[in-house]
């Protein structure tokens, strides 16, 4: 019996870089060996269903074989459905709710934690961001009317930018609907 598993793929089809399509990463996954691969948007989100190895050895995998066929050194966070709904439910009580935010989940590579990535991160203002971390995952919201002073704006240019992959709130909510229906 296979198990329901997403992988988020860090840096492919962003800003002209890494590009491929979403019908070769779907083909590149079958090859690899997984069944019902389905992807979501054109960055990244890959479901699938693979015989128990667990995330660590799928990662690897995915990591390999999307290096070899793409030739770029491919990152991920494979995670498995239990994996995934856990992080989730940690995620503070307006993360996704509050319209006058944006928020987004920085899901941590491997060699990467939660607790490393908050510590390299700069302080967070509290009038306008909000920050938490779950297992895999650091939640963010920060307010829309500030957000240029926010704290997240300064990621893209921090060395532990490189260590997460992130998906805004609409993104991650659709991705757990589709793994709760990813059929056996």
């Amino acid at each position: 019996m296979s198990d329901r598993y997403l992988a988020l793929l860090r840096g492919i089809n962003v800003g002209g870089n890494n590009l491929i399509g979403k019908d070769d990463l779907r083909r590149c996954f079958q090859e690899l060996g997984f069944e019902r691969v389905r992807t979501y948007i054109q960055s990244g989100n890959v479901l699938f269903r693979a015989s128990a190895a667990g995330a660590a050895a799928l990662t690897r995998r995915v990591e390999e074989g999307l290096s070899e066929r793409f030739a770029y050194a491919a990152r991920a966070v494979v995670l498995s459905h239990a994996d995934y709904t856990a992080a989730l439910a940690a995620a503070p009580p307006a993360w996704g709710r509050d319209a006058d935010c944006r928020h987004n989940a920085l899901f941590t590579l491997a060699g990467a934690t939660p607790g490393e990535v908050l510590a390299a991160l700069p302080p967070a203002r509290p009038d306008i961001d909000t920050i938490a971390a779950g297992p895999g995952v650091v939640f963010w919201s920060a307010a829309k009317d500030r957000i240029t002073r926010s704290a997240f704006m300064k990621l893209p240019t921090l060395p532990v930018y490189r260590q997460v992959t992130i998906r805004n709130h609409n993104t991650v909510r659709k991705l757990a609907a589709l793994l709760e229906a990813l059929s056996s």
